[in-house]
């Protein structure tokens, strides 16, 4: 199996969870999983670390970087001073294989997905989880656009299964490349595949990118690592390895029992590496208060103290 991963310096924690997580749980009959890492910072020596990670799990793999050139992006609005977010929209022309798994590094992964590579995907090139329906979606300008409906979806793209050949001959890349050029993108690539995407999308199940800030899946993520069966995202501020998240983020202690697995397990959010980072950004700041609201009302309701949080779906 093939599962992509693109990182810069500063999400190397994250990194590394995800793809501890994602070989832990692939079933021992695969033959071999195989990450590619797309990158322009890391170097040899991160890989050797990340080797060092997997080959604790006792199962066949092969890490493998491939380095991306960031110049070509940087026409277009960046995540936090990063262009690694439009990686995978380069993936496809790069990598000769029939299909992969893009997942992004703000994730733990805890339900096998090796039964994706039998996914029947017929002439579409993607398949993804949606997040919401256009009339819910967070992004509103792409919402409007594609006619706000209750019924069509709007798609997280922190998980895509991609049928390469359909994906270059259908020129999704260069059309989504050519939208963001003339369109605002308040989601970055992903209201641009939202868009180039409308009608050719394979649905996911759930279980596959499973929004950790969403409420009603707080009764599956208060379950331990090994129970969820469940690809958890950790969308929005902060990341559990941003600064001070060990004693915010709602969702820390499911994400820190993996890291404590890994090659990184000394990691702390407040030692001074690229990881470190304050938030400087209104909408990060925003999410820090939400994720202390959140963290409160988590805790109470993991061990019984609130009966009922609004939204949980108990």
């Amino acid at each position: 199996m093939n599962i992509v991963l693109c990182a810069d310096r500063r999400v190397v924690p994250g990194l590394h969870v995800s793809a501890y997580s994602l070989l832990d749980r692939i079933s021992p009959d695969v033959e071999k999983t195989r990450f590619h890492v797309f990158s322009d910072e890391l170097e040899e020596c991160d890989m050797t670390l990340l080797t060092r990670t997997l080959a604790s799990i006792n199962k066949p793999f092969v890490v493998e970087l491939r380095r991306i050139d960031p110049k070509q992006f940087k026409g277009y609005p960046s995540l936090n001073g990063s262009w690694a977010t439009y990686y995978r929209l380069a993936v496809p022309e790069a990598l000769e294989v029939e299909r992969f798994l893009y997942v992004d590094v703000d994730t733990l992964c805890d339900t096998d997905v090796s039964l994706l590579n039998s996914l029947d995907m017929g002439n579409s090139p993607a398949a993804l989880v949606p997040e919401a329906p256009l009339s819910g979606a967070a992004d509103r300008y792409v919402a409007e656009q594609l006619g706000n409906s209750s019924t069509e979806s709007y798609y997280n793209a922190g998980v895509i299964l991609i049928n390469r050949q359909e994906w270059l001959n259908q020129g999704v890349s260069d059309s989504a490349l050519e939208y963001l050029q003339k369109n605002p993108a308040h989601f970055w690539d992903q209201s641009a595949l939202n868009v180039v995407l409308r009608g050719k999308v394979v649905v996911l199940d759930e279980r596959y990118n499973t929004i950790s800030n969403m409420r009603k899946h707080w009764p599956t993520l208060a379950k331990p690592y090994g129970q969820t069966n469940c690809l958890t995202h950790f969308v929005d501020y902060p990341k559990p390895w941003d600064l001070g998240a060990e004693f915010i983020h709602p969702q820390y202690h499911l994400w820190r029992l993996v890291l404590d697995k890994t090659a990184m397990r000394d990691f702390r959010t407040w030692q001074d590496t690229p990881v470190r980072r304050l938030p400087r950004t209104d909408k990060a700041k925003t999410g820090y208060k939400k994720a202390i609201k959140d963290k409160l009302l988590f805790t109470g309701y993991t061990k019984g103290w609130i009966k009922c949080v609004k939204g949980t779906a108990d």
